[in-house]
Parts: C-alpha cells; sequence; structure tokens
C-alpha cells in the first residue's frame, strides 16, 4: 500500500470514541442548559390559588431571569441590579425558607406606604379603583372548587384581575424599606403573602413572569387551551 493511501486512511480514521462524542456533547447541551436557567428564562409550575385569577393551578410558566439583574446562583451576589415595578407578577426566594419559590405581585416599591383595610388595598393613601367584574369559579391546590367574586383592580395605573370575597384576612399598614418590595397575591382572600411574613428584597428576586406555555386542569384531567400563550401583566 503506498504512502500516499495510508495517509489517507489515517486521516479518516475517526479520532476519538464515539461514546467520547456522545459524553461531549451531552455535557455541552447540559452546561448550556445551566446557563439558560440560571440567566436567561426557566420553568415554573403553579402550585397553589393565591393568584387565581391571574394564575391557574397548574399553569407552566417562563420566568425571564434577567429582569432584574443576573443573580449568581445560590448566592446574593447580583450583577446589572435593576428595580421591579409595581404591578409586576414576581418569582422570589421566599422569605421564611430560601429553599422555597413564590410567586405574588408587587404592590408596593421602596419608600410606598400600603394600608389593607376593609379587603381593600390603598397605596400611599389612595384606595386602589375595584371594578365588579363577575363570578370565578377556580380549582384550589388541593383540587377541590372554589367561587368568588372577580374585579379588575388598577395600582397607580396598572390593571389585572383579583378575587376578594367579603371579608379580609389580615389588616395592616406597612412602609416600605429601601431595597425591598411588599407582595400580594391576587386571591386576596386565599393567599399568604406580605401581610404575613413581611417585605421581600431585591436579590430575592429571582426573575419576572411573562408567559404561560402550558396549563393542565387535573381535577377535570384537561388542558387548559385557552391560556396557552397568555402573557402575564
Amino acid at each position: 500500500m503506498s504512502e500516499t493511501m495510508k495517509s489517507l486512511e489515517e486521516e479518516l480514521k475517526p479520532t476519538k470514541p464515539v461514546w467520547r462524542e456522545w459524553i461531549e456533547s451531552l455535557l455541552v447541551i447540559g452546561i448550556i442548559a445551566i446557563v439558560i436557567r440560571s440567566f436567561i428564562i426557566a420553568p415554573f409550575v403553579i402550585p397553589s390559588s393565591s393568584m387565581v385569577s391571574t394564575l391557574e393551578v397548574g399553569d407552566y410558566l417562563f420566568v425571564s431571569r434577567y429582569n432584574y439583574g443576573l443573580r449568581i446562583p445560590l448566592t446574593d451576589i447580583q450583577f446589572f441590579a435593576s428595580k421591579a415595578q409595581r404591578g409586576d407578577v414576581v418569582v422570589f426566594d421566599y422569605p421564611e425558607d430560601r429553599s422555597k419559590d413564590y410567586i405574588k405581585r408587587i404592590v408596593g416599591v421602596e419608600g410606598d406606604v400600603i394600608e389593607y383595610k376593609a379587603n381593600s388595598l390603598y397605596v400611599n393613601g389612595e384606595k386602589m379603583k375595584l371594578t365588579p367584574d363577575g363570578m370565578h369559579t377556580y380549582v384550589m391546590g388541593d383540587q377541590s372548587m372554589d367561587v368568588a367574586p372577580q374585579y379588575i383592580e388598577n395600582i397607580l395605573g396598572v390593571e389585572h384581575k383579583v378575587l376578594r370575597k367579603d371579608y379580609s384576612i389580615r389588616d395592616g399598614k406597612w412602609t416600605v424599606p429601601e431595597g425591598h418590595y411588599f407582595m400580594l397575591g391576587d386571591n386576596r382572600n386565599n393567599s399568604r403573602d406580605s401581610r404575613f411574613w413581611g417585605f421581600v428584597p431585591q436579590e430575592y428576586l429571582v426573575g419576572k413572569a411573562v408567559v404561560v406555555w402550558w396549563s393542565w386542569n387535573a381535577a377535570s384531567s384537561s388542558v387548559r387551551w385557552n391560556r396557552l400563550g397568555l402573557l402575564l401583566h
């Protein structure tokens, strides 16, 4: 066999075993997935009814992780930190157990005076307008059903739906400290939120909920097709 043919055969031989190429490819894919999930976008599923009717039990969300800055995983170190706004639907570290993620709506930013009384929200002394919007039947976290009056709430220009019954589960008045936020669930009579456990610091913010990409109603074993692609605000 000529030297030329030998040289050609050597060039055509694989430089590494196939199994090694597979492992390296999977490692690269895994690293890319970790980077995307840690710094760009992450999935989140709604386990409770505290944000009904904005979010239903069984909604699957994409959460943007860069809106409020980039946080190094497992630390409180943030780069390019950016303030959240009133009305944002936010995923954050639960202040009483940071291993858990919670999702609520920001109703108060630093310096705001938040008051909740007679089942109504006041921001800086102004009562937030509520417009009746019928009744809403929904699935609770234990798959039982509930129904409550629905309203359109306007938080200083940000409109969204809330559920509110004719009683209040926790009243009070709070001044939001610098670098913190006051969170409420949209299902006001079925939400454990800042009325109970206080403020959320900036560095606890995980990301902003942006879209529902899947929604499963376990109570009826059916897909909520009308919620797929729902943009959140």
